[in-house]
């Protein structure tokens, strides 16, 4: 079902939304009919998390400074029956960087710091790289510096972990080295958010939650947001996120992070359409503010990045947008802002397998179809029930197939079903909607195999994803002798993350055992391997002699972590006593 609640707070929420000066008309009984057939029409994307056993959503349509439509879908709360309704608070996840942004630039326009500073005059503790990362560049993701989450994952943190501002600032300024020169790429990178928020703390005197809310928050009459820096302080109304498993149930995701910048912004789409409709009047930071922290990053090369401090700027069917989405644990949120049409979308969900973004322009197609330029046309999967199929046909089309250089999907099977591994990612059973053709259920994908004699095996494969057609050939990759492996053996140390990795060989398969956690790895070039999240890309540095004494580590956000090979006295020997 689809709650429909009305309550009083919602009503006063819908009626203290600013609006647009002047008298307001009432709505001629076409357009009351129009309007219905639109809400209709957003109703239906989001029929399957109606239910209300099923996590779901909550939206906004937004226009003229107005909430024209909100709509709760599912439940806030599976284990007591709460829906989801307009009232429900959500964690924003990378939503809240724009909050971070606005406080930054709001300390640049009282000439309290300049964009162009080392944020090392603020942060002296973080490492000197030799070049200085400027507030700009981490505004932008152009400063290099590695993720945090990545490289909380590597040192053998989980979610579940409480992280707080002090756990991630201690990793940051173990880092001697960054992912690239700053200013010469971009790379999205959490940890330059929490570095802005060090800096506001600096400048200000004040922490990030307590300078938002005093000069953001409340002066838009924003009561029910904020920026939560310890985990465990109760919520009210809030949503719990809940992430859909492969056998399709959902599972509750914990969040427990104790560290504000990038993340943990509490908020609703009510107190959010105060924030969109700030952009058009100025309110709060004025609109030169405003216009500054829309201009798009620049690298070293002159080129211009599609983002610019905390928002995403972009073109949609012909018209400008301004987006910005986030994802925590299975909580996934979107504001997408067509600035000329003052038009807006507003989805904070807490069920993971729901993309708000993808979700945002379907319902811009739904209310600015007479604005938009004709979509280009892309492939869908139709609904196709399961089949079953002989196992023996899926021996075919096991092995490795390449997409590109250096990533390969990897299929194996499972009884009577096919698994499928792509570099650096965990693996997924796939489901056969034909003999050939078989999809994922945590993603929508389909891999299509060539058709095969009996006994051959299949040289080529599609992948279809995001309305993409992907070719993959079987590659053949050659797998390290016994003694090869050998010389990978050892123990390895990362002064940057202060942790041990042991590389092992077991069943004649080479192992990696890190904080917590053990994955294999799969061989895809010379000393190269490929694994599981955390991990990625692992390749080993080894001498003529074919002695491997260091490996470097590639997980896609922190690039060349190095560790050192390293001998270890067993506990109780000589040399150890």
């Amino acid at each position: 079902m689809l709650f429909r609640i009305v309550t009083a707070a919602f009503a006063a929420m819908c009626l203290s939304t600013p609006t647009v000066a002047g008298a307001q008309s009432e709505p001629s009984s076409s357009a009351t009919s129009d309007n219905a057939t639109m809400e209709r029409a957003v109703d239906q994307l989001f029929a399957r998390w109606a239910e209300p056993n099923s996590p779901g959503a909550v939206i906004a349509v937004l226009r003229d400074g107005q909430i024209i439509y909100s709509q709760g879908y599912g439940a806030a709360n599976l284990e007591y029956g709460v829906p989801n309704t307009p009232a429900t608070v959500f964690h924003l996840a990378s939503v809240s960087k724009q909050f971070t942004a606005f406080a930054i630039y709001q300390l640049a326009h009282e000439g309290k710091l300049s964009l162009d500073d080392d944020v090392r005059k603020y942060v002296p503790k973080l490492h000197d790289f030799g070049k200085p990362i400027t507030i700009r560049q981490l505004l932008h993701h152009t400063s290099g510096v590695r993720d945090q989450w990545n490289l909380l994952a590597l040192a053998g943190w989980r979610l579940d972990d409480e992280i707080t501002d002090d756990d991630v600032a201690h990793l940051l300024f173990q880092q001697t080295e960054l992912n690239f020169e700053p200013g010469d790429q971009f790379l999205y990178s959490n940890s330059g958010y929490t570095l802005l928020a060090m800096v506001v703390r600096q400048v200000s005197g004040k922490t990030l939650p307590e300078f938002t809310k005093e000069r953001i928050f409340d002066p838009l009459g924003m009561s029910h947001t904020h920026f939560q820096d310890k985990y465990g302080m109760p919520v009210k109304d809030r949503a719990y996120s809940y992430g859909r498993q492969p056998d399709g149930k959902y599972q509750y995701i914990a969040l427990t992070y104790s560290t504000v910048g990038p993340s943990s912004l509490f908020s609703t789409v009510g107190d959010l359409a105060r924030w969109d409709e700030n952009f058009y009047t100025g309110q709060v930071g004025g609109l030169t503010l405003l216009a500054e922290m829309q201009q798009k990053g620049k690298l070293n090369n002159g080129k211009d990045i599609n983002y610019a401090s905390g928002l995403s700027i972009g073109k949609y069917r012909g018209l400008r947008t301004v987006e910005h989405s986030g994802g925590d644990a299975a909580y996934r949120t979107n504001i997408l802002r067509f600035p000329d049409q003052h038009f807006s979308v507003v989805i904070l969900a807490n069920a993971g397998d729901l993309t708000p973004a993808a979700l945002s322009f379907r319902i811009a197609d739904i209310y600015l179809k007479e604005l938009l330029k004709p979509a280009r046309d892309k492939p869908t999967l139709d609904d196709k029930p399961e089949v079953a199929v002989d196992p023996k046909i899926l021996d075919a089309y096991v092995g490795d197939y390449e997409l590109r250089p250096g990533f390969i999907i990897s299929v194996s099977k499972d009884n009577d079903h096919l698994v499928t591994r792509a570099t650096g990612q965990p693996s997924f059973p796939m489901y056969a909607v034909s003999n050939t053709a078989f999809r994922l259920r945590v993603v929508p994908a389909e891999i299509v195999f060539d058709d095969v004699a009996q006994g051959g095996a299949a040289q080529n494969a599609v992948l279809h994803q995001n309305g993409a057609i992907l070719p993959l050939k079987r590659i053949t990759i050659s797998k390290p002798a016994g003694d090869r492996l050998k010389a990978y053996e050892g123990h390895y140390y990362s002064a940057e993350l202060g942790v041990i990795y042991d590389v092992f060989v077991r069943e004649n398969v080479l192992m990696v055992h890190y904080p917590r956690g053990e994955l294999d790895l799969q061989p895809v070039g010379t000393d190269a391997f490929t694994t599981g999240f955390p991990i990625g890309n692992l390749k080993f540095a080894c001498v003529d002699d074919g002695k491997c004494n260091a490996m470097s580590i590639d997980d896609g956000r922190v690039k060349r972590l190095r560790f050192d090979k390293v001998s270890l006295d067993p506990i109780g020997s000589k040399s150890s006593q």
